[in-house]
């Protein structure tokens, strides 16, 4: 189903209970729904190019954070130390639809 989305649209919104829960790119939400770790820096250039040469992929989200997949957050602490670029925040983000309010009866 993403696959037909992904021809006809670049944004996506969920709501749930006449609620906007999400607002984000189809690239950030399939990114997120993967398993993506999460990454903030004072140098999101660099550090993008550091994870970049380790075959990492990487995208940005639409708040600026690095979303990171194919690496734990532990290797991506690890390849930003030894570029020398400051993390802010580093989480493993098992799932973007993980934390959502469930859809119940209406």
């Amino acid at each position: 189903m993403v696959a037909e989305i992904a021809q006809t649209a670049d944004r996506v919104l969920i709501i749930s209970r006449g609620q906007l829960v999400l607002s984000s790119s189809l690239t950030e939400l399939t990114a997120r729904a993967g398993g993506a770790v999460r990454v903030r820096s004072g140098d999101p250039q660099r550090l993008t190019k550091a994870l970049r040469d380790e075959a990492l992929q990487v995208t940005t989200g639409t708040d600026h954070a690095l979303l990171v997949q194919g690496a734990s957050s532990e290797r991506i602490g690890d390849i930003a130390f030894a570029a020398g670029v400051p993390v802010h925040e580093l989480v493993n983000d098992a799932g973007l639809l993980e934390g959502l309010p469930a859809k119940g009866p209406a």
